[in-house]
């Protein structure tokens, strides 16, 4: 009996973590084969979306990638990172009973607030532009939001700030190449 939960769980860690990494690493270099994009400035644009998110931007640039190719593999990098995070996330409180718990507790605390039920998964913008997906994937879990819902809102936070972060780098690449 303990050994089929084990499976199953292990089962929806790699089907969480494998569809993180299709997302947020095999489709952005789906576009390096088809135009014959360097891959190794690619490969560094997906490790610094993976770890400073919107920040790695100037990276790519700086490295001779197209603005539109970089918004594509940081928007593709984000959307796997949140969508990874929240599987996870789901499967342990689907099998952890003090997780279940926990959430239960939560979205009662959750539904009882008019804002919180009415307005807090807007929060996931500014959230995402000062903290980051690390912290959306999970607060959206935690309050029992739609997972695709609170992607959208996330993302759209993440092209606020990824959108001024690729202009404002073109800008100062103008300044400082002139």
């Amino acid at each position: 009996m303990e050994y089929e939960r084990i499976s199953q769980f292990l089962q929806k860690l790699a089907g969480a973590l494998g569809r993180c990494v299709l997302l947020a690493v095999v489709l952005p270099l789906v576009p390096v084969l088809l135009f014959g994009l360097p891959p190794a400035p690619a490969f560094a644009l997906i490790t610094g979306g993976f770890l400073i998110e919107y920040g790695a931007a100037p990276i790519g640039i700086a490295l001779g990638l197209p603005p539109l190719f970089v918004f594509y593999v940081l928007i593709c990098t984000e959307t796997g990172i949140f969508l990874g995070l929240f599987d996870i996330f789901a499967t342990i409180g689907k099998t952890s009973a003090p997780v279940a718990r926990f959430l239960e507790k939560t979205h009662q605390l959750a539904r009882s607030s008019k804002v919180t039920e009415k307005y807090g998964i807007l929060g996931l913008v500014p959230c995402e532009i000062l903290l980051g997906v690390y912290i959306c994937a999970p607060l959206s879990w935690v309050m029992g939001w739609r997972e695709y819902l609170s992607l959208a809102i996330t993302i759209a936070g993440y092209c606020a700030a990824l959108i001024l972060t690729i202009l404002a780098t073109i800008g100062l690449l103008g300044v400082f190449a002139s």
